[in-house]
């Protein structure tokens, strides 16, 4: 059963979702505990919104234990993507390679081999992450509290498919982002976890059943190749990842 603050903070993300508004920091002032507890309030948000179509995963550092949280399919768009910028608190955006699973990783006692994981994935993307928080303070939360609301997803657009995915090396990806046409980061790699398929392995053999499982069809991103940048109204952002495609969102004024 969730304890008071976990249904306590369900209901007021949920709320802050329908009804587009933002938390202030009293409102979140409580603690949760851990990322059990985080977890917890993803579910129970996830069983009020709707299907997820996606997950996010990452990592501080190849040592770190990751994270992970889902992405409701309404918010997954595909590239070139205009999205209005005043339906956004924030407009935080994350260049990143994803994949997509051709088959349903369930539930099981024994743990999932790296090979079987990679097995399962059909295709690699390019994809730009949208940031942004159901709180006011998103860049003063507790870590808690970001995991909880989604690790402030506000969306996902993504690029054509490769399906020859085992000849992209995600560690050395050459990747160029553009904000207004003007190159902000160009370089090679960047992904704090380090091997995104590392992430991928972790969390078919921890996700288990939460929010519905990983299921064919999903959509996993795995982290910031750029790092996390906040874009002003009427922006457009590129993400070129060269061999594997670009992808472009519009934040309509």
């Amino acid at each position: 059963m969730a304890s008071e603050q976990v249904t306590r903070a369900a209901g007021l993300l949920v709320r802050a979702r329908e009804e587009g508004v933002a938390l202030p920091a009293e409102a979140i002032s409580f603690q949760l505990e851990g990322p059990a507890e985080a977890y917890q309030v993803q579910a129970l948000v996830a069983a009020e919104m709707g299907d997820v179509g996606a997950w996010k995963t990452g990592a501080p550092s190849p040592e770190d234990e990751p994270i992970m949280a889902p992405i409701f399919a309404d918010l997954i768009w595909p590239s070139p993507a205009r999205l209005a910028a005043r339906s956004l608190h924030k407009l935080g955006i994350e260049a990143e390679i994803a994949y997509r699973l051709g088959r349903d990783l369930p539930p099981r006692e024994r743990s999932y081999a790296r090979e079987e994981v990679m097995a399962a994935i059909d295709a690699i993307l390019p994809a730009i992450e949208v940031v942004d928080s159901r709180c006011v303070a998103c860049d003063q939360l507790d870590p808690i509290w970001k995991l909880a609301d989604n690790q402030i997803n506000g969306g996902l657009v993504i690029g054509r498919t490769v399906e020859d995915w085992r000849g992209i090396e995600p560690i050395d990806q050459p990747v160029r982002l553009a904000i207004d046409g003007a190159t902000v980061v160009e370089g090679r790699g960047g992904n704090s976890a380090g091997d995104p398929l590392r992430l991928l392995v972790w969390m078919a053999n921890h996700l288990g059943a939460h929010c519905g499982g990983l299921k064919a069809g999903q959509i996993i991103t795995t982290g910031s190749l750029t790092g996390l940048r906040f874009v002003a109204p009427g922006a457009t952002v590129v993400a070129d990842f060269p061999g594997l495609g670009t992808v472009e969102v519009v934040f309509t004024a």
